[in-house]
């Protein structure tokens, strides 16, 4: 029993959270880029969570960011995860001369410090959704081909794959046979990581002004409230400031939560040591 709460309380938060955003994005009236009240109407009947400055229902807001949130993530995680593994296998096995190339890219990529380039490029690139998706990306997979490079060295080093090759098995087939089954769960699940820094980066570019200004984002309110004269000094910060930032909190505690519980349940660790030797 103590092995399954994890997954329980992990399931449940997770659902709970896309269950109150759902209702707040299509089961509450109030609209996310229009003002539907009073300036910074605190909460109550007409509005769960009150309004922001210009009347905009911070319900529909936070709604609004979390789907806008993790369908950034998810493309992000889907696109480091192909290029991690390509890279990774690449790196693993190819050639001596291009799998040191792939593993010299792989490490500048690791040696460049993330946000700031980040910010260099969402500046000079523009704030559209698809640049941003495309610039974490680019900055999200090198973790991923890291490991996949050491796990596909490691299965290919042990003695009943260095047999198969030896018998007749082709690159290919140790590749689909061997390989691919061992270092795929790892890979998604580092995946599943990205999906976290992702919503992370995102919201710190929104924040620092580099976003697109008309997308719904956690980043862009927090930005709004904190910049909002006298914020702290009444109780604003309550309905405005802090639901983003728990929000956020509560996205990425799931996120990396899940992450971690899945990578300790993976089938198989391509470490080397138990299976070589069972074989």
């Amino acid at each position: 029993m103590r092995k399954n709460w994890p997954a329980f309380v992990l399931g449940g938060m997770l659902a709970a959270l896309a269950v109150f955003f759902a209702l707040g994005l299509w089961a509450n009236p109030r609209p996310a880029d229009l003002p539907s009240g009073d300036s910074l109407q605190p909460p109550g009947a007409g509005h769960l969570l009150g309004t922001d400055n210009l009347g905009v229902d911070i319900y529909a807001q936070l709604s609004g960011g979390f789907f806008s949130s993790m369908a950034l993530g998810l493309v992000c995680a889907a696109g480091a995860f192909v290029l991690g593994t390509a890279a990774g296998m690449a790196a693993a096995l190819a050639p001596g001369g291009a799998a040191a190339a792939v593993d010299l890219v792989i490490h500048l990529f690791l040696a460049m410090p993330q946000l700031p380039v980040l910010v260099v490029l969402g500046a000079f690139f523009g704030q559209s959704r698809a640049v941003l998706a495309l610039i974490i990306t680019l900055f999200s997979w090198a973790p991923i081909a890291k490991q996949v490079r050491a796990a596909a060295a490691a299965v290919r080093g042990r003695m009943y794959v260095r047999l198969a090759a030896r018998y007749g098995g082709g690159l290919w087939y140790i590749l689909r046979a061997h390989i691919l089954p061992e270092v795929l769960g790892l890979a998604a699940v580092n995946g599943l990581g990205v999906c976290g820094r992702a919503i992370l980066q995102e919201s710190s570019l929104a924040y620092l002004g580099l976003g697109d200004p008309l997308a719904r984002s956690w980043g862009l309110m927090i930005s709004k409230a904190s910049r909002f004269s006298g914020i702290y000094f009444t109780d604003y910060w309550l309905w405005w400031l802090l639901p983003p930032v728990l929000a956020l909190l509560c996205t990425l505690l799931c996120v990396r939560l899940l992450a971690r519980w899945l990578e300790r349940r993976l089938p198989g660790r391509a470490t080397g040591g138990k299976q070589d030797g069972a074989a």
